[in-house]
Order: C-alpha cells, then sequence, then structure tokens
C-alpha cells in the first residue's frame, strides 16, 4: 500500500526562473525506508518540503494515506527549534497533540535519551554547538512518534558516534514499520535503504531498489564521488616533510570558558534549572606550520569550533597567548548566517573591498575566488544569497574567505552539508592552499577527511587529547619571539561577547546558587514582580516614589542582581531622563502663586516641577530596578510555567491562552536567534576586515550600519523558518 504518492509535479520558487522540480513521479510503499539521493540543489530538500505541505505544487498532485503524520528534520537545524530550552522544546510538539503531562514528560525523557542529550535537557539551546542543535531538533519530532520521518541531511553534522547512534535509532524506528525518507549523497546513509530515487535538476533519473543503483558504479560515482586518498607523506616521512616548514601560528597555555547548564534530568527537572559549569577550552598549547593541512577531530561540542574562533581573534583567551605571522581568517561552520550581502558576488568582494581592491582588480578577484569554491562565477554572480541551496551558500562563504587572502585560513566543517562532488573539490581546493604554503586548519567529523590532512589533532571536552604529529620531529624548531606577533582580538570580540551574554542570560539564570527570589513559585514570584511594578507607577508623592526606590533595590538584594549594576543602569539612562523632564518643565503646569526660580516666555522653573520631575526619574528608577530584578531571577522555563498556572481561569472558561503562552515564548526564542544571527554577521564582517579602525562612536555607528539590511533579511527568513516549525509541530 502507498502511503505518498507523487504525480507529474511541478514547482517553481517565484523569484527563481529556473524550474525547482520538473514532473516528479513516484510513490512509496508504507514502512518502506526510502533515500532520495542528488547534488546540492537539485530538488531533494524541495520535494521534501512539497511532502510535507509546506510549498503546494505548480502542477501535478501529492496523495497521502490518512492517519500518516510526518515528521520532517530540516537541512538547518536551528531553524528547527521553538523553544530556548531544550527540554521544553521537545516537549513542544506532545502539549500541542493535547497529551497528559505525565505522558509528555515521558516523551521528552525518551526522545532526548534516543539522541544522547538527556543530560542537556535544561541546557539554554542557544548555547549548543550546531552537531547538539540537530540532535534537538530530531528529538522535538521523534516526540511527536510521526510514522512517516523525512530527514533533510539529519545526520551531516555529528561527530561519528552520534551518527551511528542516530542511524541506528532510524533502523530500530523503520523495524517498528514507520516509514523512512533519507535525504542524503553519503553512501553510508544510503546503504540501509530498500529503494533509491535520483535527482538532478530537478528531475528524476532513477527510480529502483538500492542494490539496484549500487550495482551501477556510474550512479554511485554521481552521487557519492571518489573516496580521498589517505595522506601518507606528512606521516611516512615526517623528518623530511617537517623540517621544511615555520611555525606561523602559535597558542600558549590557552584557556576560555563558555557557561552552560549540565545537570541530568530526573522528572521533576523537565520544567526546572540545572547546575552551571564552565565549558570551552583549557590550557591548549599548539605550533601551526606553514604549507601544511591539519585536521581537528572530537565530538559535538568538544570545543573545536571555539579553539577555531580563538585563533581568529572573535574570542578573547581568558589565560594565555596567541601569537601568528599574518591575521587568521574564518570560514564559520554555519554558512548561512555568514552570508550578510543581496548578491553573491557582492558578498564575496566584500572582504576584497577592505582590502582596498577596486575596479576591475576587484571583479577578477571575486571571479577567482568564486570558480576555486566550486561555484562558477558566470552562473552565480548574480544569484541571491538567500535563494541557493545550502551547501551552495557554504561555497560562497569559502569563497569570501579566500578574497581575503590571508596566509592563515580556518574553517570550521567546510564539508558539511556537501555533496561528494563538491566536497572532494573543497577538500582539493585546501590542499592546494597548502601546497601553495599557507596554513590551513580545518575541524571535522569524517575519517577519511582527517586521514587526508597531514595532521590530525583530537580534540576531547576542551583539551587536546591526542597530536598526530611526533613533537620530536620538530623539537629542534626554534622560532624567535620577533617572528611572531602577538595576536590581537578582533575590534568586535568585545561586543561579540556581550551579545553571547545576553543571549543565554535571556532564556535562563547563569547563577549555581539561586537567590531567595528565584526560589519563590514561578506564580508567586510573577505576582510579586507586577505588585511592585505597578506600585512603582502608580507613586505620585515624591516622598512615595523614594520609598518604592527603597522597597525596589531591596527587591534587587532578594532577587541577587546586584546594586552596583542597578545604578549604573540608572546612570546611563539618566540624560534621556533629564532630556525628558526639560519637556515636562515646559508642559507641567505651575501653581498658583508658587516661586519662579526662573521664568523665560513659556519656560519657567519652579519647585513643584522640579519635584514633579525629581519624582518622575525615583519612579523610573523603581521601576526598572523592578524589571532587571525579576528578569535575572526568572528565566523563561518558569516564566511560562508561571502564567500557565495563572491564566488556568481563563483556559477554564474556554478562553485560548494558549496562543498567548506561545507568543511569549516564541519571543523568547526569537530575540536568542536574532542576537544569534547579528553575532554571525559581526563575526563575518570582523573576519573580512569591516570592523577595522573603527575609533570613536560615530565609526562605530557608521560600522553597525551594515548590520541593518541583513538583519532585516534575516529576521524575516527566521520568521518563515519558525512558522513552518510551528506548522510541524503541530500547533494549530
Amino acid at each position: 500500500m502507498s502511503v505518498i504518492t507523487v504525480k507529474n509535479v511541478n514547482f517553481k520558487y517565484p523569484q527563481n526562473e529556473k524550474q525547482a522540480l520538473s514532473n516528479v513521479s513516484f510513490s512509496i510503499e508504507k514502512g518502506s525506508y526510502i533515500a532520495i539521493v542528488g547534488y546540492n540543489g537539485c530538488g531533494k530538500s524541495t520535494l521534501s518540503r512539497l511532502i510535507c505541505g509546506l510549498e503546494k505544487p505548480d502542477s501535478g498532485t501529492i496523495e497521502i494515506e490518512e492517519n500518516n503524520r510526518i515528521g520532517i528534520i530540516f537541512q538547518s537545524p536551528k531553524d528547527q527549534l521553538v523553544s530556548s530550552v531544550v527540554s521544553r522544546d521537545t516537549a513542544f510538539g506532545p502539549q500541542n497533540l493535547g497529551l497528559s503531562a505525565g505522558e509528555v514528560e515521558l516523551r521528552v525523557i525518551e526522545s532526548l535519551n534516543v539522541v544522547d542529550m538527556l543530560d542537556r535537557a535544561s541546557s539554554s539551546t542557544s548555547a549548543l554547538s550546531l552537531g547538539q542543535t540537530q540532535k534537538i531538533a530530531l528529538s522535538g519530532i521523534l516526540a511527536l512518534r510521526p510514522e512517516v520521518l523525512i530527514l533533510d541531511e539529519a545526520v551531516s553534522m555529528l561527530d561519528p558516534c552520534s551518527r551511528k547512534e542516530i542511524l541506528d535509532f532510524i533502523r530500530y524506528w523503520h523495524k517498528c514499520g514507520n516509514t523512512i525518507i533519507q535525504i542524503t549523497h553519503d553512501l553510508e546513509t544510503l546503504e540501509d535503504a530498500d529503494s533509491v530515487i535520483g535527482i538532478e535538476d530537478g528531475k528524476v533519473f532513477f527510480y529502483g531498489t538500492r542494490r539496484a543503483f549500487l550495482e551501477n558504479e556510474e550512479n554511485v560515482k554521481r552521487i557519492c564521488g571518489e573516496p580521498l586518498k589517505k595522506n601518507k607523506v606528512a606521516r611516512t616521512e615526517a623528518q623530511d616533510f617537517w623540517s621544511k616548514r615555520e611555525v606561523s601560528l602559535r597558542l600558549e597555555k590557552v584557556c576560555y570558558t563558555h557557561e552552560k547548564s549540565s545537570k541530568p534530568l530526573s522528572k521533576a527537572e523537565v520544567k526546572n534549572g540545572g547546575e552551571v559549569f564552565a565549558h570551552g577550552v583549557f590550557d591548549v598549547s599548539l605550533d601551526f606550520y606553514s604549507g601544511t593541512l591539519t585536521a581537528f577531530t572530537g565530538s559535538s561540542g568538544a570545543g573545536k569550533s571555539t579553539l577555531l574562533e580563538l585563533c581568529a581573534g572573535l574570542l578573547v583567551p581568558a589565560s594565555g597567548n596567541l601569537f601568528c605571522k599574518v591575521q587568521p581568517v574564518l570560514a564559520q561552520q554555519n554558512a548561512k548566517a555568514a552570508l550578510f550581502e543581496p548578491f553573491a558576488a557582492d558578498d564575496v568582494a566584500f572582504g576584497a573591498r577592505n582590502r582596498g581592491i577596486l575596479g576591475k582588480e576587484l571583479v577578477e578577484t571575486v571571479k577567482q575566488c568564486m570558480n576555486r569554491a566550486a561555484l562558477p562565477f558566470e552562473s552565480f554572480c548574480e544569484r541571491r544569497t538567500f535563494e541557493l541551496s545550502g551547501g551552495e551558500q557554504r561555497r560562497l562563504s569559502i569563497a569570501g574567505i579566500l578574497a581575503m587572502d590571508s596566509n592563515i585560513i580556518l574553517f570550521d566543517e567546510p564539508t558539511a552539508g556537501l555533496d561528494s562532488r563538491s566536497r572532494n573539490e573543497i577538500m582539493a581546493l585546501m590542499r592546494s592552499l597548502a601546497n601553495e604554503g599557507k596554513t590551513v586548519i580545518f575541524s571535522t567529523h569524517k575519517r577519511d577527511e582527517a586521514d587526508f590532512a597531514d595532521r590530525e589533532i583530537v580534540i576531547n571536552s576542551g583539551k587536546v587529547v591526542s597530536d598526530s604529529l611526533n613533537q620530536k620531529v620538530v623539537e629542534n624548531q626554534t622560532v624567535r619571539g620577533n617572528e611572531l606577533s602577538k595576536l590581537e582580538p578582533s575590534a568586535a570580540a568585545a561586543l561579540i561577547q556581550t551579545l553571547k551574554n545576553t543571549s543565554l542570560g535571556l532564556s535562563r539564570s547563569r547563577r549555581a546558587k539561586k537567590s531567595p527570589g528565584e526560589k519563590l513559585p514561578p506564580p508567586l514570584r510573577i505576582l510579586l514582580f507586577l505588585a511592585l511594578f505597578v506600585c512603582a507607577l502608580a507613586a505620585q508623592p515624591l516622598t512615595l516614589c523614594a520609598i518604592m526606590l527603597l522597597i525596589s533595590a531591596i527587591y534587587c538584594l532578594f532577587c541577587g542582581f546586584s546594586l552596583r549594576k542597578l545604578f549604573v543602569a540608572s546612570i546611563k539612562i539618566l540624560p534621556f531622563l533629564l532630556i525628558f523632564s526639560v519637556f515636562q518643565i515646559i508642559f507641567h503646569p505651575a501653581l498658583p502663586d508658587e516661586i519662579r526660580f526662573t521664568s523665560w516666555k513659556w519656560f519657567m522653573i519652579t519647585p513643584s516641577k522640579l519635584i514633579f520631575c525629581l519624582a518622575t526619574i525615583l519612579r523610573t528608577d523603581a521601576a526598572l530596578a523592578c524589571i532587571s530584578a525579576f528578569f535575572v531571577s526568572t528565566p523563561e522555563y518558569d516564566l511560562m510555567d508561571g502564567l500557565n498556572f495563572l491564566l488556568t481561569p481563563l483556559r477554564l472558561i474556554h478562553i485560548p491562552v494558549r496562543y498567548f503562552i506561545l507568543i511569549i515564548e516564541i519571543i523568547f526564542r526569537f530575540i536568542p536567534l536574532l542576537v544569534d544571527e547579528a553575532i554571525s554577521i559581526l563575526k563575518t564582517q570582523a573576519i573580512r576586515g569591516g570592523m577595522k579602525n573603527q575609533k570613536g562612536k560615530l565609526a562605530k555607528i557608521k560600522a553597525a550600519v551594515p548590520l541593518i539590511v541583513p538583519l532585516v533579511i534575516q529576521t524575516i527568513k527566521r520568521s518563515e523558518a519558525l512558522a513552518d516549525a510551528i506548522t510541524m509541530r503541530c500547533f494549530k
């Protein structure tokens, strides 16, 4: 029996003249395991969106058998998360199904356990690595118990151990009678399929059994490409190879820590926060050599991306030093977020233009870099960046980094999500860059890519646990201190750290020890805040305003908010309050026969006006204190729980408070998303020279202007993606 039938489907995106899918037809049997294969941009992801109902075909039909829930794991995992806390994100779908609290809790525990993320249940979703985010996206869909599960490159960003665990579970899910649709170009995931659908340029070129597909060597080579050759030169002829190299980048006892929740989930903690512990990289000392290709390997969240960002100057180490010959550049892991110009060629030109390249030389530089990144200039120069496929966006971000022409180039998961042909082209590109004498460092989860490198460094829990380079081979190579310069953090590093802290603070309390205010039940916490906040705003006499400010200060101490921070915040807003006071002096009427300190036409200063302005300042400070104390002591999950309880009477009379709760939850999720987008844009612009020599407030404001347009575009895109995620989580 066919669970999905696709007949003569055609589809084209409105902004694109090229047909995304052309006359596609096939059927999928219930309980089967189907692999949809093809190059990046061939139409695989578009087909999955049509099957899910997120898009409608221009012509043709797609029939789905009744009572078959479809779950999809998107190619970009961050687009799939709804809540800002891991356990609550997984619970979102089951709650929409109307399940009991006990059943929701059970599904959360089971789903997170499947993806080995149970110990991150109380973590902020914005604090996860990209690989961990992909696991959470999968757990949120598994909690819905879908009969048809579509995986759009769902294991592409996972480390080998996690990848094996997920694939093992998918096999189990299939044996339970569920239908699996695996969108892939990876031979390992292809081997589990019963049947294969091959797509090229929007058309089906193969539709048959897996065995028939694999027996055709042209098909296998067409999709899976040639295997990478293991590099034996640097490891078998080590002395001769490494003796010709010079140190270009040095790390001396570098440490950097993040803050993140890591308390294992208990039944009582599905809704509550855990303890805080530090993670990052610790006591790392490494030398990197010119003309070499080095691979960082390790599990998701091990610290590879953190280490690369430290080397690029995007993070400021807590201790230790970095030295380099030239400023390193970094191709970020999240390629989509690293693109901020509307057109492909303009995005590549951004860095080159900051280097002072203009005119014909700029065009030639952009053309050369796009061609080297396997993105032909003639075909892609005028393409809009947001219309490109995930693989094409990754290659475009690499082209933008090549335009910086640095001798130290860092790549964070450069082949994630790429088809085999594109992957081999990128690996060959990195090899050619190393052969030109550049220092090339990349992170990867793939064994053959690590073997392709000259050197492999294994990172685990932020520490170097293995290094294939025998230090005795290079111990006689000395580098004088004046040959390397100390790596100074980027001008955007401090702002990036501030935004990261803001993003994390929006979703949870960052303190390990709870204040008395945090120990109150969430509903009581909300009521106490509302009472104090309303009283602070309603206070009129100067004496009462002063009393409310004192009470608000006590409330800050009760909630664990520093009075010093409150004082600093008050000083910062004081100029705005003084400007507002001028208008109050103008428009607030004077009392009859009172003293006038000064009078000029309609502007006069009297005792009553001064008292009124002072009361306004005290009232505003009191309200600010209440807001600050409440949000520092009430993370998102407590706020949701408290509102759910307080709005129970409205729910009992059938008022749909669920929509109100969802709006607040989306706001808490969306603000960190936009902060993350701003961070990614800042990182990209800093890497490409857009934040250099920005001294003075006017220069900094001018430097921030390029953030506005891409951030607006990303906001719209994020809104659309979030709407799709909510739809696929059964929200009605």
